[in-house]
């Protein structure tokens, strides 16, 4: 998971993306994004592959290498037209990858309600309230907005390092075995259920933890 405070620009997309490339364990997950067309080129810039176009004749120059997607890129995009501030068409197009193998893996994430998934980007959404809620900083028409960007910016590092570590979800938690008559059940943080640490983490160890 990253963050970044800034404008809504090609410049912040690399950025992004860049902290997103350094946290993933080499496989590619499914991006999914509204429609701002930087991400789209920026993915394709950390994550594709030179390919050299085979010349169409005898004479002339040979084409120039060009930037292609690589076979696991996957990225598709969710397009909301308002009208009066309220959602009134959902248009999903795939931008990167087969449509066919990008809807199942969006299939493959399983909702809260246990439906299946689909390409959307509803679970950033979830956590951007979840970050205003939590965060006072980001809250609107308040006097308790953030002056300076790299505050804004550790605090929102603080806050994510907190749900992730030391804030148990629970959607996650698992269900132990015991009695029919105390029902128990296991906590788990995210970082628990991708499986980067076996515990809940106190704010204490997270505070003190080195990187």
């Amino acid at each position: 998971m990253a963050s970044l405070v800034g404008n809504r620009n090609l410049y912040s997309a690399r950025r992004l993306l860049r902290k997103i490339q350094k946290r993933l364990d080499g496989s590619l997950p499914l991006f999914t994004s509204d429609s701002l067309r930087h991400y789209a080129e920026v993915l394709l810039e950390l994550f594709g592959q030179w390919k050299k176009p085979f010349p169409k004749g005898e004479r002339g120059r040979l084409p120039k290498p060009r930037r292609v997607p690589s076979p696991d890129l996957r990225y598709a995009q969710v397009h909301k037209e308002r009208q009066g501030g309220r959602v009134v068409k959902v248009s999903r197009s795939v931008i990167f990858g087969k449509r066919r193998s990008v809807e199942a893996q969006a299939a493959s994430l399983k909702r809260a309600d246990g439906k299946e998934g689909q390409i959307n980007t509803a679970y950033i959404e979830r956590d951007n309230l979840t970050l205003r809620q939590e965060l006072h900083r980001l809250a609107r028409k308040t006097l308790g907005f953030s002056k300076n960007r790299r505050e804004l910016q550790h605090a929102l590092d603080f806050i994510e390092a907190y749900d992730n570590f030391v804030k148990p979800h629970r959607a996650l938690r698992l269900s132990a075995p015991s009695s029919k008559r105390n029902r128990l059940c296991i906590l788990r943080t995210p970082v628990m259920a991708a499986g980067i640490t076996d515990h809940v983490w106190a704010l204490e160890e997270l505070l003190c933890y080195k990187a």
